[in-house]
């Protein structure tokens, strides 16, 4: 072998040796960089459903869950939670903590995600306001009224909230009808529901990187999964008007004070108004989707 030979062949064995040497080293950098866990926060802020109210645990309801999601379906992600939940509060009120509170504002100013839940006891104070007294027509005007004013309200909730985050997707809840279960009859609860959801969801498509996150349907229903399942809920409720008169205002007054007679399978013993456990988990599992759908790291299940 010539000297000439024997010097291409140790330049090549040398190339070889680099290569590979480069190969083992780039694989090992990028898998020791996926297998660090990325960290991610989200704020929550809304009111009793954000709180966790109705929640056996007491650790959080949805808030919670979508931690523990999060972490089990994407080993790599591990995600913190703040909830800025307060029970009771309206829209205006949960506005008023994101303008002055210095402590939510910086939080939801760092956050990676931000949850909302908004809009139910807006639609409490109506029901109490009205639910007594008014015709069909009045409460219909009334209704006018109450829709105008949420909208400016929901407007000025998501516009600040953006406004202290551009970046961060955010991921806004609608609310359910507690009652159906028990006045399935009663339509007008519904369509304030819907009204209501549909409002919010008009304002959220008026903003970039929001989105809704639906669980009228579910929380509504309840067990009653099936048109049948429902049909004979409804047929049961006038059976028992007629007999019993368990129509009247008073009554759906009553149980919006939380006495009520029957129960909703996802909805909490204790007043039969906020999710139980159940109902969280149907929250969470409908936000992973919405989450799943719109955030690239995250892995569908």
């Amino acid at each position: 072998m010539t000297q000439h030979h024997f010097r291409w062949i140790i330049v090549l064995t040398s190339l070889i040796v680099i290569g590979a040497a480069a190969f083992v080293g780039y694989r090992y950098f990028n898998s020791a960089k996926e297998s660090l866990p990325r960290e991610v926060k989200l704020t929550a802020v809304g009111d009793s459903l954000t709180q966790g109210v109705g929640d056996p645990t007491n650790k959080g309801g949805y808030t919670h869950l979508i931690r523990q999601k999060v972490t089990q379906t994407n080993p790599n992600v591990h995600l913190s939670t703040a909830n800025y939940g307060i029970s009771g509060e309206t829209t205006d009120q949960i506005n008023h903590r994101v303008v002055y509170s210095k402590r939510l504002a910086h939080s939801l100013r760092e956050a990676d995600m931000i949850t909302i839940t908004s809009g139910g006891n807006d639609l409490l104070k109506f029901w109490k306001a009205n639910v007594v007294g008014l015709s069909k027509h009045q409460l219909d005007q009334k209704l006018t009224g109450y829709c105008q004013t949420y909208q400016t309200r929901v407007t000025r909730l998501f516009r600040n909230i953006r406004h202290l985050n551009r970046r961060a997707p955010i991921f806004v809840f609608g609310i359910y009808n507690p009652v159906y279960v028990y006045f399935p009859q009663v339509s007008y609860i519904n369509d304030t529901v819907s009204n209501t959801n549909q409002i919010t969801n008009k304002v959220i498509q008026q903003q970039h990187g929001m989105y809704f996150v639906s669980i009228n349907k579910q929380l509504t229903d309840g067990q009653f999964t099936t048109a049948k399942s429902r049909k004979t809920l409804e047929e049961k409720a006038a059976a028992s008007i007629i007999a019993e008169n368990h129509d009247s205002p008073a009554d759906i007054e009553q149980l919006l004070s939380g006495q009520p007679a029957q129960s909703n399978k996802y909805l909490s013993n204790d007043d039969h108004f906020h999710p139980n456990l159940k109902g969280y988990q149907i929250m969470t599992n409908r936000l992973y989707e919405q989450m799943a759908a719109h955030i690239s790291w995250l892995k569908e299940e």
